[in-house]
């Protein structure tokens, strides 16, 4: 049966790539031990669910398109995925209330403080009275503060496993956020001129604000520089290829553009669904919930495909994420189609770009760069 021990190879942009660190284990381990109804909410690809041999029911909410597909992949067969009660993509706050007898979760808190609390109360909404949740944390990343921050919401905290740099807290007597609580940690808004309203999931990349490389993406589709056409976006096809909260949507679909966008992340889909929708003008959008471009049909090409790709998993450097996203956005170009990439100055992508595509860097700032890569005309 697959666990933390099991060390092999995994997709690129599941948690924990390349390899599964040794400290899940720690979550795998207590939930062997557990009965009753159990929530598999870890974004550890259904790891814990799989060991939970003793349980009544399992359900598992994972948050990221290549993992719940890893985790069906590597489930068949294999321990009790098979006869799971619910395996679905899923955040921590979608389980229903009072409804469970243990919750297991492992909050990002590379993602910041809210996203951490956000899944904090949402443990303590999904557990029954007398349950108990098991939250796996980073010593580095402020474990014993996000410990000493769930007694808002928990009765009892106290630390019962501890390896390599990880962890696990039992939790109990649970005092439930209110609805309108939990909703307010895990949503931001804000309104950005030229985008108009933004809202975002918490822990979502750049919440509600344009990061640096996005910034000058769009200021550079405005605005090129001298020998350069700007793109054109009225009645076109767009893709946004890892879209995050919806900035790069927003504003193409503003601008006349037919939009079609992308996450591995079901935070970021919810949240570019969320800010698109809330647009005054524009065509109706499509956000899909895929890794890369997997969730796109089958042969489809756009007119522009619009990227600012990953190059982070976490808090680790991960270069073959960024590439896997230059590479999914040339495939999906149109003939004579274009595609325009932010990226880091220091990473080669168009160096690295093998494909029949005309590549340039058109733009440049102290940290970003952009690139248009064009396709030829017939392919």
């Amino acid at each position: 049966m697959p666990d933390a021990r099991d060390r092999s190879e995994l997709p690129l942009t599941v948690r924990g790539a390349p390899r599964t660190p040794a400290g899940w284990r720690l979550a795998t381990d207590a939930c062997a031990q557990l009965d009753g109804d159990l929530l598999d909410a870890s974004g550890m690809f259904g790891l814990p669910a799989r060991a939970a041999t003793r349980a009544a029911s399992v359900s598992v909410l994972e948050p990221s398109a290549a993992g719940l597909e890893h985790l069906r992949a590597t489930g068949e067969g294999a321990g009790r995925t098979e006869d799971l009660g619910t395996v679905r993509a899923g955040l921590p706050w979608d389980a229903a209330p009072a409804a469970y007898d243990a919750v297991v979760l492992a909050p990002p808190a590379e993602r910041g403080g809210a996203r951490v609390e956000a899944e904090l109360m949402a443990a303590a909404r999904a557990l029954r009275s007398d349950g108990a949740a098991w939250i796996l944390l980073e010593k580095d990343r402020g474990a014993k503060r996000y410990e000493r921050t769930a007694r808002s919401w928990f009765g009892a905290v106290s630390v019962v496993a501890k390896t390599q740099g990880y962890r696990l807290s039992r939790m109990t007597d649970p005092r439930p956020p209110s609805d309108a609580e939990l909703e307010a940690r895990v949503w931001t808004h804000a309104e950005l001129e030229g985008i108009g309203p933004a809202w975002a999931v918490a822990g979502v990349f750049a919440g509600g604000r344009l990061d640096p490389g996005t910034a000058l993406l769009l200021r550079t589709l405005a605005d090129p520089p001298e020998g350069t056409a700007p793109p054109a976006l009225d009645g076109r096809t767009v893709l946004d290829l890892g879209c995050g909260w919806g900035p790069i949507s927003a504003w193409a679909r503003r601008r006349g553009a037919v939009v079609t966008a992308t996450d591995d992340d079901l935070a970021a889909v919810r949240s570019c669904r969320r800010t698109v929708d809330a647009q005054p003008d524009g065509p109706a959008a499509t956000v899909l919930h895929g890794d890369r471009d997997g969730a796109l049909p089958h042969g489809a090409r756009y007119d522009l495909v619009l990227v600012n790709p990953p190059f982070h998993l976490g808090a680790g450097v991960r270069t073959a994420l960024g590439q896997a996203f230059v590479t999914a956005a040339a495939r999906r170009l149109a003939p004579g189609g274009e595609a325009w990439i932010v990226a880091n100055a220091a990473l080669a992508y168009e160096r690295r770009h093998d494909g029949p595509e005309q590549v340039r860097v058109v733009a440049r700032s102290d940290r970003f760069k952009v690139v248009r890569l064009r396709a030829r005309t017939h392919r």
